[in-house]
């Protein structure tokens, strides 16, 4: 086949088939072509996919998503709006996947991506892992990203003032780790991109949670005790359990505090700790560790300052 002059006729008909939602009849379209057919397919439904959206610059994690869903629903026979509806089928879970993942590959952060899609961040990692899996879905995420980063620039302002990076920089901080506890917070920190403040605070969104959940339960998965990890945290020992027995129930999140807990410097876990009997020494009322306590004047305190919120 001539993409030249029949690719645009063809990419019409699917583009209208996946619109109607035939996929049997999509799947029939594009049978016949060999791999290099499909990838100037590929192309040129972008280009059409493109030309259908609004002329104003795409900015911010939302247009990101936008971009993202725009190029990976014609490549599974589907369409944007049932990528972000709550359909299950194949082609939809696939194309969403993989959005997902060039999303993810391009910059954004998990709480970003998963408020667009309006799944919590557990589908996020899983849809990434999922995409990584598979050869198919990871060559169309990298066709995706490679879309986005085009996109994105070109419908910028040409002044070099004006152009937006895609990739977010984390909110500042001046926390320094010492030891595995406190580089585990950091990490959870980064992947859910926030700060270790945010964690060490007060913040209960579910973006805060989550990532201090992650890092209490990587702690765990590298030796550290409950005490030790809630005086980390300053926290109850109880609600260091609680965290890492829901981490626990959520494979997607728990395969990252397992990854970041794999990361970890070593060092021999509660060191100088005294453990009885296999019984946990709880610490003493009042107590607050070194890591706690240095954290005092970043962390804020109620009524003091404006609570501290996840960077989306």
């Amino acid at each position: 086949m001539d993409f030249d002059q029949g690719g645009r006729q063809l990419a019409g008909l699917v583009l209208d088939a996946a619109g109607r939602r035939q996929h049997d009849q999509v799947a029939d379209l594009i049978a016949p072509l060999d791999a290099d057919q499909l990838r100037s397919l590929v192309t040129v439904l972008a280009v059409q996919v493109d030309q259908t959206m609004p002329s104003a610059p795409a900015t911010g994690p939302a247009a990101v998503c936008e971009l993202a869903i725009n190029a990976a629903a014609p490549m599974f026979g589907t369409t944007p709006e049932a990528i972000l509806s709550a359909e299950r089928s194949r082609p939809v879970s696939d194309a969403r996947a993989v959005a997902m993942t060039a999303a993810r590959e391009v910059g954004l952060s998990l709480p970003a991506i998963a408020e667009h899609f309006n799944k919590d961040h557990g589908s996020v990692i899983h849809a990434v892992r999922r995409t990584a899996e598979r050869p198919r879905l990871a060559d169309a995420a990298a066709r995706v990203s490679e879309h986005v980063n085009d996109r994105y620039t070109a419908r910028l302002s040409s002044p070099e003032a004006t152009v937006v990076s895609l990739h977010q920089d984390p909110p500042a901080s001046t926390f320094e780790p010492d030891g595995p506890v406190e580089h585990a917070v950091v990490a959870a920190a980064e992947a859910f991109g926030t700060t270790p403040e945010v964690l060490l605070g007060t913040d209960r969104s579910r973006a805060a949670a989550d990532a201090r959940a992650v890092a209490m339960t990587a702690a765990r998965i590298h030796g550290h005790s409950l005490p030790t990890i809630a005086r980390h945290f300053d926290r109850d020992h109880t609600t260091v359990l609680h965290a890492t027995r829901r981490i626990e129930k959520t494979p997607p999140l728990r395969d990252l505090a397992a990854k970041i807990a794999g990361e970890l410097p070593e060092e021999p876990a509660d060191a100088g700790t005294s453990v009885a009997d296999g019984v946990e020494q709880i610490p003493e009322p009042g107590y607050r560790s070194p890591g706690a306590r240095a954290q005092e004047r970043a962390v804020p305190v109620a009524g003091e300052r404006p609570q501290l919120r996840v960077a989306r």
